[in-house]
């Protein structure tokens, strides 16, 4: 037996290990996270209306590991090109310093979508679609299991990249172990089968250039469009990409007033209970223009839902916010809606009305202010992020995980204005 073959033997098990513990754990992550926040508001951002079943998840775990396995067959043969010195890794910093290994990879990943997009597209041709890419497309609607599922001759495709890259472009040893965790985690949110991307992701943002869960589940859905796996970019220059992409993923994550709009993971904002309402009728007290802060006063929530007050806490630090009025204070049997979503059974008696769902905001480094926001309609709190974006705007950004998503909140006196 020559050293080569000694040398993919005894590595071979290391590699399949490792690549299937990386399917387990990144597929395992992701739907966690589902399990965990589903009720808090990632039901909200389901996708589809119908759900996989358990045989459907089935098969994407069986066709996944056996796309481990065949990964593993060939990502052996980065361990031999390596000792028989056909390509290069780096082992520490002293052949290459860490720029390298961050310009390398984000070359990789910019490679690595090219790659993908040519061939995934390529795989869609009515002569290579049964043999390549069926399999992958039995996951109409997609769960975190299906990130490798994929049929051998596809799995032999995606496989292929790493040993033809390293042919190329020499790596650090990191910059592979974080190409392979990147590369999973990105795979396992795009199905994940409800939109775990802030608004920030949105066509036309800052972060817009990226794919989101909704852009790689249209494809599931409609079964061509959006062959990307990381970014927009040769979506957008081949003509390529879903045509209703931006007005289902804004309907996602930035839903109409109209609409509750509950805070939560799912929608990452909080708010209270959303309808519509008429400045008329409200007695708003004038803003309280406070010198040491200029957050004070009363303010509108996005759907005119309520009118939460701001003002310094009562024996603690920062500002709190209180609901002071709601549009729709009853119930549907006419008695005072309550906090009947708390946690804490011994606080489900407490009226929405008086109720503080804004606590220790204060001013953070970054600008703005930071504090945490309670939602009602889940009974949890979050993070918040609270900017005066103009005299009579406020945005608040709630916050949990990667989630988050962004209301704007009205001077009361302006609305007053307005309606005149």
């Amino acid at each position: 037996m020559n050293e080569a073959m000694q040398v993919y033997l005894s590595a071979w098990p290391a590699v399949w290990a490792m690549d299937t513990a990386r399917y387990l754990m990144g597929a395992t992550l992701m739907a966690t996270i589902l399990a965990l926040f589903w009720k808090a508001g990632l039901a909200r951002r389901k996708l589809q209306a119908r759900d996989a079943t358990a045989a459907d998840k089935r098969r994407e775990v069986l066709a996944s590991l056996r796309t481990a396995f065949i990964f593993s067959l060939l990502g052996t043969i980065v361990a031999v090109g390596d000792h028989q010195g056909w390509i290069t890794i780096y082992k520490d910093f002293g052949q290459a310093g860490p720029l390298y290994l961050v310009l390398s990879l984000a070359v990789m990943l910019v490679a690595h979508d090219a790659y993908f997009y040519w061939t995934h597209r390529a795989m869609h041709h009515r002569r290579l679609f049964g043999f390549f890419h069926r399999t992958h497309h039995l996951s109409r609607t997609p769960t975190p299991w299906a990130a490798y599922s994929f049929a051998i001759p596809e799995a032999i495709v995606h496989a292929a990249f790493v040993p033809l890259f390293l042919l190329f472009v020499p790596m650090h040893g990191l910059g592979l172990l974080a190409f392979g965790i990147v590369q999973i985690l990105r795979n396992v949110m795009g199905h994940a089968g409800a939109e775990v991307h802030s608004a920030a992701f949105g066509p036309g943002r800052w972060l817009g250039w990226n794919n989101t869960t909704t852009h790689h589940d249209l494809h599931h859905e409609a079964g061509r469009y959006n062959y990307g796996l990381y970014f927009r970019w040769w979506d957008k220059m081949m003509g390529t990409e879903h045509p209703d992409y931006r007005r289902k993923f804004e309907a996602i994550v930035s839903p109409g007033t109209a609409a509750p709009v509950p805070a939560g993971a799912g929608n990452g904002v909080a708010c209270v209970i959303a309808a519509a309402a008429l400045a008329g009728g409200l007695v708003l007290a004038a803003d309280r223009a406070q010198a040491d802060d200029a957050l004070a006063g009363r303010w509108v929530t996005q759907g005119a839902a309520a009118i939460v007050e701001l003002a310094p806490c009562e024996g603690a630090p920062g500002l709190c916010g209180t609901i002071r009025w709601l549009w729709d204070p009853v119930d549907e049997k006419g008695r005072p809606r309550l906090d009947a979503q708390n946690t804490d059974a011994t606080l489900r008696a407490r009226p929405l009305v008086g109720l503080s769902i804004l606590s220790g905001l204060a001013r953070s480094p970054k600008g703005g202010w930071e504090g945490r926001i309670y939602n009602p309609e889940d009974g949890q709190t979050y993070r918040a992020i609270v900017r005066r974006t103009a005299a009579d705007t406020l945005t608040i950004e709630g916050c949990v995980l990667f989630i988050c998503q962004k209301q704007v909140w009205r001077s009361g006196s302006a609305l007053v204005a307005a309606l005149r």
